[in-house]
């Protein structure tokens, strides 16, 4: 595998890693009520040492392949001590290399509201590289912001649908399942609207209009853009019609296809990172 697809696949490991972390762990702190269906959503302690773990790896993988890329490979810790010392950007890395190891604490020993605000430290370090720490503190916000709205939305999603899990074992539960969910879209509505308007705003900044399908950044920032809408499209039907209609005519039912449409937005968020993975790698034509 060549330097380019390891840093993609880097890159998706490690922002799937950090998302399903973030989003997994707020979820109880505005979705769920205190019972023993609801406690069913919450992250084990288990999974989120896996998940931090797992954004150590990426994150030094990530790291070193990128280091590999600017020199042979007798020189790759040479490159590296000069990317972390040298570089605008090494004081981010070294914030985030020390946040992920601080995150690795957290999960084994720390109290539940750790992990969250840790994992939205390491996000918002996204927004002070890149493409849009090019345009100064304005556009290094608007990226923190983009990339924790959607890791809020993405990441929350894997609790959510456990919890629909449960409840299709338990119908009781249903009720629960329905307070969640509206907790649930009523976070993800602010999430979309913070995606929306910080995604136009970098979009605006990098290209100076819209994205051109012409170019290879313009194609695949459209895919991004569409995989976007796919997802923005099916919460509103699980919002719109199955929490408003279905759930209350046929909840078992109504459970079914909420599951399916649960795992299904959760395959285009995913798609959505890996598209993410790739195009912040790639140059845009201004």
């Amino acid at each position: 595998m060549d330097v380019a697809s390891t840093l993609v696949l880097a890159r998706w490991g490690y922002f799937l890693s950090v998302m399903i972390l973030f989003g997994s762990t707020l979820f109880p702190f505005y979705a769920l009520n205190r019972s023993g269906t609801a406690s069913r959503a919450q992250q084990p302690r288990g999974i989120n040492l896996a998940l931090a773990l797992a954004t150590i790896a990426f994150a030094g993988v990530w790291l070193v392949s990128f280091a590999a890329g600017l020199t042979d490979r007798e020189g790759t810790l040479e490159a590296l001590s000069g990317v972390l010392l040298e570089t605008g950007f090494g004081p981010v890395w070294i914030a985030r290399i020390s946040l992920v190891i601080l995150l690795l604490g957290a999960s084994l020993w720390g109290p539940p509201g750790f992990v969250p605000a840790i994992t939205f430290l390491i996000l918002t370090c996204e927004g002070w590289q890149g493409h849009a720490a090019v345009w100064g503190i304005v556009g290094s916000l608007s990226q923190a912001v983009h990339v924790a709205a959607a890791a809020a939305w993405i990441g929350g999603l894997v609790p959510l649908g456990r919890l629909i899990v449960a409840a299709r074992r338990d119908p009781t539960a249903t009720a629960e399942v329905v307070t969640a969910l509206g907790r649930f879209s009523s976070m993800g509505v602010a999430a979309v609207a913070l995606i929306a308007v910080t995604g136009a705003l970098n979009t605006w900044q990098m290209l100076g209009g819209v994205p051109d399908p012409g170019d290879a950044y313009g194609r695949v920032l459209l895919i991004k853009i569409s995989l976007f809408a796919a997802m923005v499209c099916l919460a509103l039907h699980n919002r719109y019609f199955l929490l408003e209609k279905r759930m209350k005519v046929a909840p078992a039912q109504g459970l079914r296809t909420l599951s399916r449409n649960v795992l299904l937005e959760q395959i285009l968020g995913f798609a959505v990172l890996l598209d993410v993975s790739a195009l912040g790698l790639m140059a845009p034509n201004m």
